[in-house]
């Protein structure tokens, strides 16, 4: 099979950084990797044929739509789908045109090899992603991960009290209601702070640094350097139990420490994560963890270590390619996946160790 892929992107800042995760994972994989919308199948067909593309990763609505199934069956070509709920009443989780299409089943059903995930947890599946099932399309659960390829920091030296990095322009009643709160403690208090987002921030009054423009350091920096991040999901996804948010990976996994909203999280995180059961409670949590002087080190690597191992985008793969049966490109991950879980656990332990012993850490230069 040609390692060659084709990701149509969903639109949306909030499917940006997980496709990224795929696409950096497959480009190590040793993938050539085409990141575009060909609008068309034509368009499609063209990279299939053209190109050597045998594997396309796509999502539900128009991504679904540009698929020609001639051609995919013909070049044996696989395809991954990100599923939006599928149902008879058009119930959406996360918002309006928020699910799927009523013939993508259809459409799916005629590809030879296709796998059809979803990261909203499958106890909703019989309401939202009924449409899926009784079409006959089975759905593979798959939460999102962290980007172990970018999650290594610069330093692990604190350098402000909090960090937060997140959009909230589709979620202004937590800004207003939890995060704004929040911020106005810290100030009162006299805590330091760092903050990137959408222009909500600047709505709400507090001081924020605008998008942050990430180059593969900057998110592990922010995250890594900070006593606290706070993370935070949509008031639907905690009351409903829908999703975790890629934070919940990417925090821990840079060295961060985070006070969560979403009880879903110790399904993956286990000890290594602290839930807040109140909008009182999780500001005195991020306080509490402020304030907080107890060695962080082992804290940190453990969760480091549990999250590299067991929840990125090498682990993801793994699971697609063994539903597609692609055996030999499933043991690649895997093996891939654990060297660089191991690399990066051993990079965060220097810069941690560094800190222990109150010594500047700097990366080593090989010349050859």
């Amino acid at each position: 099979m040609n390692k060659c892929a084709l990701c149509i992107p969903r639109p949306g800042d909030t499917s940006s950084a997980i496709q990224q995760g795929y696409i950096d994972t497959l480009k190590h994989l040793g993938w050539k990797v085409y990141c575009c919308d060909p609008k068309t199948k034509l368009g499609c067909q063209k990279f299939i044929e053209e190109y050597g593309v045998r594997l396309i990763m796509t999502h539900s609505r128009f991504g679904v739509r540009q698929l020609p199934i001639h051609s995919i069956n013909k070049h044996n070509v696989s395809v991954i789908v990100d599923a939006l709920p599928l149902n008879d009443d058009d119930m959406s989780l996360n918002g309006s045109y928020e699910f799927a299409h009523k013939d993508e089943s259809h459409i799916l059903q005629e590809i030879e090899s296709v796998v059809v995930h979803t990261r909203i947890d499958s106890h909703l599946w019989p309401v939202y992603m009924d449409g899926w099932k009784s079409n006959g399309i089975d759905l593979l659960s798959l939460p999102v991960a962290g980007n172990v390829l970018r999650a290594l920091p610069p330093t692990c030296s604190i350098l402000t009290d909090v960090a937060m990095i997140a959009n909230f322009g589709h979620r202004q009643d937590v800004l207003k209601h939890l995060i704004s709160p929040l911020f106005d403690r810290l100030d009162l208090l006299g805590y330091s702070y760092q903050v990137f987002g959408d222009e909500a921030w600047k709505l709400s009054g507090i001081t924020h640094n605008g998008q942050l423009v990430d180059d593969g350091k900057k998110m592990a920096h922010v995250y890594a350097t900070a006593k606290v991040c706070p993370n935070v999901h949509t008031i639907e996804q905690v009351k409903s139990q829908i999703c975790l948010n890629e934070r919940v990976f990417m925090i821990p996994l840079c060295g961060g420490r985070q006070i969560l909203d979403n009880p879903m999280a110790a399904d993956c995180l286990g000890p290594h994560c602290e839930i807040a059961s109140s909008t009182t409670d999780y500001m005195n949590m991020v306080i509490d963890a402020i304030e907080d002087e107890t060695p962080r080190y082992g804290r940190v690597r453990s969760a480091v270590e549990h999250v590299a191992h067991n929840h990125t985008y090498f682990n993801r793969l793994v699971e697609l390619f063994l539903e597609l049966g692609l055996g030999e490109f499933a043991d690649e991950a895997q093996a891939e996946g654990k060297s660089a879980a191991t690399r990066h656990c051993w990079g965060m332990d220097a810069r941690l160790s560094a800190e222990e012993r109150g010594v500047t850490y700097e990366e080593e230069t090989i010349v050859g």
